[in-house]
């Protein structure tokens, strides 16, 4: 497979290579519970130490790399779930792209009708405009 294909196509040609010989859950539970376990690996690796700030650059040090091993491992176990279930990865992730951004785009229009400043609402107002963002769509 070319090395350049987009990392979510690339992963799903490989899972779908690697069916073709037979390597291959039998149904969703597999993949399913590999996400589980996946995921599970992620959170370990995350309760080891606190997180390095948002603020500066990363520390691209021993534990960074061992995070991103692990959240590698869980991306490819959910492309792998997501191909088991009939719906390629990159179609699915832009679709809550575009779906996240317009509910953000919604709660900016509903923060500047309020002469709300996002940047200084705080977690808990931003939530409540979410919420109210996605009962919006529900109706």
């Amino acid at each position: 497979l070319p090395a350049a294909l987009p990392g979510l196509h690339r992963a799903h040609r490989l899972q779908d290579r690697a069916a073709g010989v037979g390597f291959d859950w039998p149904d969703l539970n597999g993949p399913a519970a590999k996400v589980a376990e996946e995921l599970e690996e992620v959170s370990a690796e995350l309760r080891k130490s606190p997180l390095p700030s948002a603020a500066g650059p990363p520390v691209l040090d021993e534990r960074h790399y061992a995070l991103e091993a692990e959240l590698g491992d869980l991306l490819f176990a959910v492309v792998n779930l997501c191909r088991k279930a009939g719906v390629h990865a990159s179609i699915a992730l832009d679709k809550a792209n575009a779906k996240f951004e317009r509910r953000f785009m919604r709660m900016e229009h509903l923060a500047a009708e309020r002469g709300m400043d996002l940047a200084g609402a705080g977690l808990e107002k931003l939530d409540a405009l979410w919420d109210q963002t996605k009962g919006e769509e529900r109706e």
